[in-house]
């Protein structure tokens, strides 16, 4: 199965490297910039929202009594602390399939929009919101990959980015993820890459391309037909759709890499009992014969969307973590997070959390609620106990 073994290792290089080397020191633009609050976000009910959160996730582990956190709370509270703010609406995520045409028309419209919008001095290179996700998230991005963290902290970037489309752009419909197990068996086949050019996210294009990173192809159909993306430089969105369709022949992952997200991977992937190996077997840690529920999409699609991987070889790799440069970034975790979801919603596990702090480590057991997530300049850091239920202040959405 000599294509097996080359997707493999193809597949894991990135992480072998990193992991036994270390990261180089980074280039300065790929660290976010220390920046003046986001208007948008309500920096003092956030505030107060982690302090409550904390202060409970104290009390469900047994090391505060209830009447001291609450009473805590209180004392907060009357010493001038702002009251977390309470949930006006709980908005309900749809499946990109349900939205009408309209609404994905809007949301195109709004992702666009990001382009034309300050970043309130996050991104060295453009100064655009557009790219201040990108920025953030390859800024020192193995603190948020491949451990325990990567769930809420996409689960908490994800929502950051609706709330910059609603409050800067004016996108007031649902914000909608693409449940990618449905195309499992032909994915490149999925309306959401309708080569329309009011609602389609497009195919990778018909002109090779070879700008910045491997080989790919110019987007040129879509409503992202010639889109210019800006990290780590300026240059045409890029994906490459036939890279794995031409190195797994014997299609032993399937066509595109689709058994590593089919409905069964999902399905083992709720038997899980504790938060760590749900996210272990989501990510392709200490699993066999698949690349991850995550990982798929961001390989089969490669070009921006795959990440530092696509920028081997380059003087951006391997810092370079460029997949929100690619719109479909935002549908695909949001379905990652509507896994999360759903796995949260059986008994006992709404505030189950643990595992790892460091990247790739399968043995270290030390991460807890309490610690924080760093989003470098796009809104306050936050801890893990936060993200946890996000029918509460202040994400306020389901599934």
């Amino acid at each position: 199965m000599a294509s097996t073994r080359k997707l493999a290792v193809a597949s894991f290089a990135l992480l072998c490297t990193i992991s036994s080397l270390g990261l180089p020191l980074a280039r300065a633009e790929t660290v976010s910039r220390r920046a003046e609050p986001v208007p948008f976000l309500d920096y003092a009910g956030i505030e107060s929202a982690a302090s409550d959160a904390v202060a409970s996730d104290l009390v469900r582990r047994g090391l505060a009594d209830s009447s001291a956190a609450y009473a805590h709370i209180a004392r907060s509270q009357n010493e001038g602390r702002t009251a977390t703010p309470r949930c006006r609406t709980i908005e309900k995520r749809k499946e990109w399939r349900q939205l009408n045409y309209w609404e994905k028309k809007d949301y195109m419209r709004a992702i666009k929009c990001l382009q034309t919008k300050w970043d309130y001095g996050i991104s060295p290179v453009s100064n655009t919101m557009y790219d201040a996700f990108t920025q953030v998230h390859q800024t020192n991005w193995t603190d948020f990959h491949l451990n325990a963290y990567f769930m809420p902290w996409h689960r908490w970037f994800v929502w950051v980015h609706a709330e910059a489309m609603s409050n800067l752009c004016g996108y007031h419909g649902p914000t909608p993820y693409w449940n990618y197990s449905l195309d499992y068996k032909k994915p490149l086949e999925s309306p959401i890459f309708s080569s329309d050019h009011e609602v389609g996210f497009g195919s990778h294009g018909s002109k090779v391309i070879n700008e910045i990173g491997s080989p790919g192809f110019k987007v040129d159909n879509g409503a992202f037909a010639n889109f210019r993306v800006n990290l780590p430089k300026p240059h045409y969105l890029t994906r490459n759709f036939s890279y794995w369709k031409d190195s797994d022949t014997d299609k032993a992952w399937g066509y595109q890499l689709g058994e590593s997200f089919s409905p069964k991977q999902v399905a083992i992937a709720m038997q899980k009992k504790t938060y760590w190996d749900f996210e272990m077997f989501v990510d392709g840690l200490n699993v066999t014969n698949s690349i991850g529920l995550h990982n798929g999409p961001h390989f089969f699609n490669m070009g921006d969307w795959n990440g530092p991987g696509w920028l081997q070889g380059t003087e951006w790799y391997p810092q370079g973590s460029t997949a929100p440069n690619d719109p479909m970034f935002w549908p695909h975790h949001a379905y990652m997070d509507s896994i999360f979801w759903s796995w949260q919603q059986k008994p006992g596990r709404q505030y189950l959390f643990g595992g790892s702090k460091a990247f790739w480590n399968l043995t270290d057991d030390t991460a807890l609620p309490t610690d924080k997530l760093p989003f470098h300049g796009l809104g306050p850091d936050i801890p893990v106990a936060l993200t946890l239920k996000t029918e509460s202040w202040p994400l306020c959405y389901t599934y």
